[in-house]
């Protein structure tokens, strides 16, 4: 199973922050991300999970547009869990129900703390610096390693920069 984080795209400033929608730079970064995507067969995630703020469920809506993929078959649900300032500590046992590809579109420091829990097994231990609308893969390896590492590897990045 494929892990795949992504952080919302750039936002307006303001208040109230749940509130804030994505600029139009951040609107083409997404879609930039996801037309690089597109097509790809083994980029196909059947599962998205987005924080209810608006920037994440924008990012998210435009990012399955772009991929081809905003009317099939991935099952969306918001998680609260994705929100900045939550314990991402029990999306890592949601995960471990799973089977397929999951996408999880939030922020920060969430997803990085989330990234490290993964990685490593410890909140901080592997630090990992997202921006706003990078892609991180991660693959799902349960394996026992004595507790040495986390439960996924770290399989590619992608920042929209760069494309």
């Amino acid at each position: 199973m494929k892990v795949y984080l992504l952080r919302h795209a750039q936002a307006e400033p303001g208040f109230p922050d749940a509130e804030r929608k994505l600029t139009e730079k951040g609107c083409r970064d997404v879609e930039k991300l996801g037309a690089l995507l597109r097509g790809k067969d083994d980029f196909r995630p059947e599962h998205t999970w987005v924080s209810p703020l608006l920037r994440a469920g924008e990012t998210a809506s435009v990012f399955l547009q772009a991929l081809g993929m905003a009317h099939a078959s991935v099952l969306q649900k918001e998680e609260a869990s994705l929100e900045p300032d939550r314990d991402p500590l029990p999306l890592v046992d949601l995960l471990s129900a799973l089977e397929e590809d999951v996408l999880l579109v939030g922020h920060n420091p969430n997803l990085e703390i989330l990234s490290s829990l993964l990685i490593s097994g410890e909140r901080y231990r592997s630090r990992m610096y997202l921006k706003t609308c990078s892609l991180v893969c991660l693959e799902w390896l349960p394996q026992s390693d004595h507790g040495q590492s986390g439960i996924c590897a770290l399989r590619w990045v992608l920042d929209p920069r760069l494309i």
